[in-house]
């Protein structure tokens, strides 16, 4: 189970690994598989390389039925 305030709406890769317990290399091949969570485009637009992946509450639930807790 996992708790998080109501007002809360999206969660960053850093916040939904800990929340889940899923490690950011396996959070990120997961979503990328799943097509779950979005990349943040505003680094593109600076030049930078986009990093930062942005999940809902929805992605949260399926993230947690689909993949157990990191153990490494």
């Amino acid at each position: 189970m996992v708790k998080v305030k109501a007002s809360q709406k999206i969660f960053t890769d850093t916040e939904t690994a800990n929340l889940t317990g899923i490690c950011l290399e396996h959070l990120h091949g997961l979503a990328r598989r799943r097509h779950l969570g979005f990349i943040a485009r505003a680094a593109e637009v600076a030049g930078m390389q986009p990093d930062r992946w942005l999940f809902t509450l929805s992605d949260l639930m399926v993230l947690l039925m689909l993949h157990p807790r990191c153990e490494h």
